[in-house]
């Protein structure tokens, strides 16, 4: 009786057990994407949820061997054997799986295969599984970005306090350094003083939560000066607490050196520019000086012209009233004459009229001879003065052609000031 009592307590027990079991088990199928195998791989059951995640019907997978769910350049790897070995073995696998949809797209599966075993044996396999293939392509474009920027920027990690967790190839190449020679190290062995004095709060400024981008100047190993056009970027953890810094930086040293080299050059041809403003504004004044004294000149020139003209109708004029004087002397030497002949005439009576005559006659005469050396003197004048006068026009011509050029010259040096102010004031809007 006893006995009785006990098998049949024992046989509910273990009803009990079944009963949770299959609740268990029936839990898990109506809440998670589930689906059972044979140890050689072929479906035995599969769920509404898993369905919808492959997009096959229930008749498509029932029967089929599991590598229908797979890509067939996947199903050929030792991986894939080697799952089917462990889960013979009885061995449990999970992870993230590639598998194939009904439409031949990937998905991305984070999935547990667990053997369920009897008597010590694999009776089935079972697998519960979730789709993470929006997950997973998000970690794919994450991970592709981050190749990326580890590929074409000089990356380093640090802690929040400015200690160095790691570089990348490009950053100690960029820098020369080993890793274990900045692994550890403070960020202010890459600075110069300066920048700490001018930045003391960069690191509080940064754990908490500020990012950090611009053009810093950096120092390589051997002291040279490194441009770097830089971020410095917080990361959080999932309480929002920032746990580490990364940089990313490109090297621009070449380009800022060049740029420096261009911003010397510009000052020193806005220097040239001035001076060379200055020195064609002292020749502005020199040529204006010019003109205004070729002015004199051609004025000047201009009052001796006329006075000469004024000479020239003077000679004229004298010589008309030497003409004159010429004719009268003439007409006075015929007229004593006559006295002459009379006083030969008279004989001794007439002789002391004789002497008057005489005399009036050698006075007519030296009249004659005074008014043609007057002539000739005139004459040469009048040569002289129309020499001058010649001279005279040909000064004023010049004058007139010099104050042209020194007018051409004033015009020339104008628009090299302009062109110099214009250059000078390109340059400085280049060099600002």
């Amino acid at each position: 009786m006893f006995w009785n009592h006990k098998a049949s307590k024992e046989a509910s027990e273990q009803v009990a057990k079944m009963a949770e079991l299959g609740a268990f088990e029936q839990a898990i199928q109506s809440q998670v994407p589930f689906i059972l195998f044979t140890p050689a791989g072929m479906v035995t059951f599969v769920n509404d949820l898993f369905l919808k995640i492959v997009g096959f019907q229930r008749e498509e997978v029932i029967g089929k061997h599991h590598s229908a769910l797979c890509f067939p350049e996947d199903v050929k790897t030792r991986d894939y054997e080697s799952l089917w070995q462990d889960l013979r073995g009885g061995i449990s696998r999970n992870g993230r799986f590639i598998r194939q949809s009904k439409s031949g797209k990937a998905i991305w599966l984070e999935a547990t295969y667990f053997p369920i075993m009897i008597d010590g044996k694999v009776a089935r396999v079972a697998k519960v599984a979730s789709d993470v293939t929006q997950q997973q392509s998000s970690l794919e474009r994450t991970q592709a970005l981050l190749a990326a920027l580890d590929k074409s920027l000089a990356v380093i990690d640090f802690q929040p306090d400015g200690t160095v967790i790691t570089a990348n190839q490009n950053f100690l190449h960029c820098f020369g350094y080993r890793l274990e020679e900045v692994v550890g190290k403070h960020h202010r062995q890459f600075c110069d003083p300066e920048f700490y004095q001018k930045n003391p709060n960069f690191w509080r400024d940064l754990g908490s939560g500020d990012i950090k981008s611009g053009l810093f100047m950096r120092l390589g190993n051997r002291g040279e000066k490194i441009w770097l056009e830089a971020t410095y970027n917080p990361i959080f953890n999932h309480e929002g607490k920032v746990v580490k810094i990364i940089k990313l930086a490109s090297d621009i040293t070449e380009r800022v050196e060049k740029s420096i080299s261009t911003r010397e050059a510009a000052q020193k041809a806005c220097a040239i520019a001035s001076e060379t403003v200055a020195s064609a504004a002292k020749g502005r004044e020199v040529i204006d000086k010019v003109l205004e004294t070729s002015s004199h000149i051609n004025t000047s020139v201009n009052e001796v012209s006329k006075q000469i003209d004024l000479l020239n109708q003077q000679s004229k004029s004298i010589e008309s009233i030497i003409s004159t004087i010429s004719g009268i002397a003439d007409q006075t030497n015929l007229l004593a004459l006559n006295p002459a002949i009379e006083a030969a005439r008279a004989g001794e009576q007439g002789r002391g009229f004789a002497v008057v005559a005489d005399e009036v006659r050698q006075l007519a005469a030296r009249t004659s001879t005074s008014t043609n050396e007057i002539v000739s003197v005139i004459k040469h004048n009048s040569d002289i003065t129309s020499k001058i006068t010649q001279t005279v026009s040909v000064v004023s011509g010049k004058a007139v052609a010099g104050q042209d050029q020194a007018n051409i010259i004033a015009d020339v040096i104008k628009e090299i000031i302009e062109d110099a102010n214009s250059v000078s004031d390109t340059v400085k809007s280049l060099s600002i």
